[in-house]
């Protein structure tokens, strides 16, 4: 029985037992016994149907939080056999058409809702290109909802990237300028039993994450164009994720700024320095590592995600470098010293050829705030080079990244 049933019972209980008392009043007199046990008996049932009506609520809001999962899950399951046919050529067909249609279409406007704002060409709502914004249930091993070319973008863009495997601190993607509070150091201090206490408080100081606009593009044949084969699709998506993502790494790993994009690890004010070796190969590459590392550590000690992103040119030098006390080389199973190790081509030579020396960092890569912004757009040009009989596909994103502190990063310039 429902819980309204079961409420109307206890109602009517209650109407007779109002009657008793009514009737007892009426004629100005106390209760009989027939009366009084009338009364207790009903009183006896309300109290058992109250525990009833509680069990019968608290179960249909069971079954009411079941229909509404159930319902959610049918819409899932609808947009999955909707979706699953997003298409990179066919929204490109249908531009050249005059305009997207279907899915492309469906999947434009809700970027255009994301954006807040109109947009030209193709637009991809973040979840579908950010790895770390993809809806629950929305991936190509278990529903094919994010398609084949969409998920070679984002592995491209994620998985092939030095920014992303530094273990620095990714925020996903945000709506709007993003100030980030940074605390600093607080001083404390020793003091007498009944002695005033000492205000050891530090302002915060702050970095804001904005959107900064990377692009790139990709000619596409027009033959290709008129097939439907998902692995064309991939491959361009893959190369164009691919170029943005080695342009965020040639900024952020970089020895000078970039002219339009966010500041370079090491163009943050406050980044340490220190004297390098004047001995040249090997031997001055294994004492500027370890002078790296000493000059953290003599900063505030060695503590977070810290690691090494040195120039490639620093590579060989580094496997034949040994340490005095081991005797063996410092560059090991991807580590320098104990501590994770990466390259880069992003980081500033001198000379050459032969290269003559190179740039390195070390640091702690945690303390780096990395954002990106909004949904993807892919700009659709049939003119750029129609010559090549193709059609040139114009990404365009917007990221941005920060350092907390100067002072967790140390650059150094290695003699070769």
């Amino acid at each position: 029985m429902n819980s309204i049933n079961l409420k109307e019972n206890r109602a009517e209980l209650v109407e007779t037992m109002e009657a008793i008392l009514d009737a007892a009043k009426s004629e100005d007199r106390d209760l009989t016994d027939d009366e009084q046990n009338s009364w207790d008996g009903f009183d006896t049932e309300i109290k058992a149907l109250d525990k009833k009506i509680a069990i019968a609520e608290r179960q249909e809001q069971l079954n009411k939080s079941i229909a509404v999962n159930m319902s959610v899950q049918t819409d899932q399951e609808a947009a999955k056999k909707e979706m699953k046919s997003w298409s990179l050529f066919q929204a490109v067909r249908d531009i050249q058409k005059g305009g997207l249609t279907g899915v492309e279409k469906e999947m434009h406007a809700e970027a255009e809702r994301e954006k807040r704002g109109t947009m030209n060409g193709i637009g991809l709502p973040s979840w579908m290109t950010n790895k770390a914004e993809q809806r629950a249930n929305i991936d190509q091993a278990t529903s094919a909802i994010a398609p084949v070319s969409v998920n070679a973008f984002a592995d491209a863009l994620i998985e092939d990237s030095l920014w992303n495997r530094v273990g620095l601190t990714n925020l996903g993607n945000l709506t709007a300028d993003t100030v980030v509070p940074i605390t600093g150091a607080n001083a404390v201090e020793w003091a007498a039993e009944n002695a005033a206490g000492t205000d050891t408080s530090t302002n915060f100081g702050k970095i804001t994450l904005s959107p900064k606009r990377i692009n790139g593009y990709a000619n596409l044949s027009n033959v290709i164009v008129m097939q439907n084969g998902t692995g064309a699709e991939a491959a361009i998506m893959a190369d164009m994720g691919r170029q943005i993502g080695k342009k965020i790494d040639a900024n952020m790993f970089a020895s000078t700024n970039a002219a339009a994009g966010p500041a370079c690890i090491v163009g943050t004010a406050g980044t340490l320095t220190f004297g390098e070796s004047a001995a040249g190969g090997s031997a001055g590459a294994v004492s500027d590592m370890l002078e790296a590392i000493q000059t953290v550590a003599d900063d505030h000690g060695l503590s977070g995600n810290l690691g090494f992103v040195n120039q490639w040119a620093l590579y060989s030098n580094l496997k034949q470098g040994v340490e005095v006390t081991d005797v063996k080389a410092i560059y090991n199973d991807d580590r320098i010293a104990g501590y994770p190790a990466w390259f880069s081509s992003a980081p500033a030579t001198a000379g050459g050829p032969p290269i003559t020396s190179a740039d390195g960092l070390f640091g702690d890569f945690s303390r780096i705030y990395f954002a990106s912004f909004g949904p993807t757009a892919i700009l659709v040009d049939p003119y750029s080079a129609a010559t090549e009989n193709a059609v040139r596909l114009v990404v365009n994103q917007h990221y941005d990244f920060a350092v907390a502190s100067g002072n967790s990063f140390v650059k150094y310039t290695t003699v070769l």
